[in-house]
């Protein structure tokens, strides 16, 4: 998969930009704010729909756009992209109130006809590494949560349908949860266990589908972090597990969504049943896959606590390329790669080892830096270097 084009309109500080783009992919150099992470940032929205810079879609329309024309504030942005099943584009319109909204109007196409969010997600399919990525080791679970509903999300419309359902239920099934905390309703009482039994069914029912799709990927994700976690440092023990917020004893061993939901089901009932009274007295969910986590580990050992802040970026190094690998894995179509700013986090070695594998796994790669030096690596040669200034795109040489 590549994008042959991208048209960015009224979109951060590109008024317009129509670019075409090598199926190799593209070196772009330019300062902070030159626009060249608004590039990639674009890429990303159009793959999830969302940015990966900001939670306002506010924040990516163009001060003053269509002020020229006398109409509201509006961005638009849209990709052709060359898949393994033929061309298709894929295009975002977001339009605001008035120049002050923050609420916004979003349209989605696909192949020129309107369409939902979900069904525009994974058309278009990306990896995304950053220097903030660090914090997939460093941070919270909701980050790596986040990370791998991503993924997933772009290669199966079953599992985004079932995280979306999840979350509306989830939001409901804590609202009458607050409310019994605030009247003081206990698990005995009979009335307030019917009424919470209605969405404790359609909870188990969504969630189960998200807990058996990340137990199974996990498995394969983390059998591929540890392969190239053992190519890019010496002595390797790198590793990724999951850990979910529901008991999955029994289950370890399902290699298929189909095989571990049954089970994954039976668990989480008997979770929630477990935790009623807890639920009722705090007024909130404690089972499910909102809490789950996803655990970096060097050596069996945290690796927040443990790792060095090297072997923390080399374990996100690894984590990118295995999702690299879980994309071509289950939708037969390599993802394009986007590096934002990240060959000055690593040191030659690592770098040249990161550029070996990356340049050599059949993606396109966007590759972005402040300083141009660190463009010219062999393993880049190929890409077409552009310089970044001020909205617009320059092909040096």
């Amino acid at each position: 998969m590549h994008v042959n084009r991208l048209v960015l309109d009224q979109f951060r500080s590109y008024r317009h930009l129509d670019l075409n783009l090598p199926a190799e992919g593209l070196r772009i150099a330019g300062d902070n704010g030159s626009g060249k992470t608004s590039l990639l940032e674009a890429i990303v929205m159009l793959s999830t729909t969302r940015s990966s810079r900001t939670a306002l879609d506010r924040e990516v329309v163009a001060w003053e756009s269509g002020s020229d024309l006398g109409v509201s504030p509006y961005a638009r942005i849209l990709a052709e992209v060359e898949t393994s099943d033929g061309r298709k584009s894929v295009s975002i319109g977001i339009e605001l109130d008035d120049a002050g909204a923050t609420t916004v109007r979003k349209a989605y196409q696909v192949n020129g006809e309107s369409r939902r969010a979900q069904d525009l997600i994974g058309v278009l399919t990306c990896v995304l590494f950053s220097p903030e990525d660090v914090d997939l080791v460093t941070g919270g679970p909701a980050h790596r949560r986040r990370e791998i509903d991503v993924l997933l999300s772009q290669t199966d419309r079953t599992y985004l349908r079932s995280l979306a359902t999840y979350a509306k239920v989830l939001a409901q099934r804590n609202q009458l949860l607050r409310q019994f905390a605030r009247e003081r309703r206990r698990s005995r009482d009979a009335g307030a266990v019917t009424e919470i039994s209605f969405w404790d069914e359609q909870l188990v029912s969504s969630g189960s589908v998200v807990v058996a799709y990340r137990h199974v990927i996990s498995s394969f994700l983390g059998q591929r972090v540890v392969a190239h976690a053992q190519h890019l440092m010496t002595g390797g023990g790198i590793g990724l597990a999951y850990a979910p917020r529901i008991d999955l004893a029994g289950v370890e061993a399902a290699t298929e969504v189909e095989t571990a939901l049954h089970h994954v089901a039976a668990r989480f009932e008997r979770n929630l049943a477990l935790e009623r009274e807890n639920e009722f007295r705090r007024g909130m969910t404690l089972v499910g896959p909102h809490r789950d986590d996803f655990n970096f580990l060097i050596h069996d050992r945290d690796l927040n606590a443990y790792g060095s802040r090297g072997q923390q970026r080399l374990a996100v190094v690894a984590f990118k390329m295995a999702c690299i690998d879980v994309i071509r894995a289950r939708t037969g179509d390599t993802p394009v790669l986007l590096l934002d700013d990240v060959l000055s986090e690593l040191d030659a070695r690592h770098r040249g080892q990161l550029l070996d594998s990356l340049t050599t796994c059949g993606c396109q790669v966007l590759v972005t830096s402040t300083d141009r030096d660190l463009l010219d690596q062999p393993h880049l040669d190929d890409l077409p270097l552009m310089d970044a200034r001020d909205g617009s795109l320059e092909r040096i040489g």
